[in-house]
């Protein structure tokens, strides 16, 4: 792949990881930084957002719930504690189109990313993430074993998984779906790239490089479905995302495994809704 080898240097400017990574991941890259964000890539679209405006560690997105779980309500609706669960899984679907796209990059370079949380700042607006900074020296020598690559991803998400599923109780299977389904997609749109398929099948592996069982295992199934309104195959999330869970949102994803266990009365209302 002829991909633009070099990062920045410690101190300059924070330069955009899509200046880095292959044509067909770059578009997803707009607000993936390396390095440390100044007052012009920080800032708000407008001086309306300005005070709800912050950059912090990752390490302390924890300490942000209200704000996260009010950005879902003006979004989605519902109540922040009673439907805490399902409107911070919608939030978590946002900030995995941050930080996923890095990972696949990064595994395409064969250059490990380091995405520790410690060394990971987010810019959140309004609640929402709008961009993520690693270190300026974050991207690492190249790196023969793919394993090595997707490792730091796999930390990453385990790291804000839990740090997601501690604010309300969420299970973190739903979370690693909500993950595992953009990583799959991601998989699919960079599939012609020479050896991308390879090297994006790892981290779907059964097993981690720890021995421990690998949470992206199989994200995604191909099925056959009992009723003619359904493609088939129906490409089916493992878990569902809970979406359906706050008031008004009765129309599902087109991946949701609920889908599978409708009466074609139901999929038929679901289709005119699309």
């Amino acid at each position: 792949m002829d991909i633009l080898q070099r990062a920045p240097a410690a101190g300059l400017p924070a330069h955009c990881l899509a200046g880095l990574a292959p044509e067909s991941m770059a578009s997803y890259l707009g607000q993936v930084w390396l390095g440390t964000p100044d007052r012009s890539q920080a800032a708000p679209d407008n001086d309306d957002d300005a005070a709800e405006s912050v950059c912090i560690p990752l390490t302390q997105l924890g300490a942000y719930r209200a704000e996260l779980l009010d950005a879902m309500v003006a979004h989605y609706g519902g109540d922040a504690e009673i439907h805490a669960r399902a409107l911070l899984s919608q939030w978590s679907k946002y900030y995995f189109w941050l930080a996923a796209p890095a990972g696949v990059a990064a595994l395409l370079l064969r250059r490990p990313l380091d995405m520790s949380p410690a060394r990971t700042q987010l810019v959140l607006r309004a609640g929402m993430p709008a961009a993520l900074y690693f270190s300026a020296d974050a991207l690492q020598p190249p790196e023969n074993d793919c394993t090595r690559c997707h490792a730091p991803l796999i930390q990453h998400l385990q790291a804000v998984i839990e740090t997601l599923a501690g604010m309300a109780c969420i299970a973190p299977r739903v979370l690693w779906g909500n993950v595992g389904n953009l990583l799959d997609y991601l998989a699919e749109q960079c599939a012609a790239l020479p050896g991308a398929a390879e090297e994006v099948a790892c981290l779907f592996q059964p097993m981690l490089v720890t021995g421990e069982p690998n949470p992206l295992r199989s994200p995604i199934r191909q099925v056959q479905p009992r009723s003619a309104l359904l493609p088939n195959p129906f490409r089916a999330r493992r878990v569902c995302c809970m979406r359906n869970q706050i008031p008004g949102e009765t129309n599902l994803c087109a991946s949701c495994p609920l889908l599978l266990t409708m009466r074609d009365e139901a999929l038929a209302l679901q289709e005119a809704i699309r």
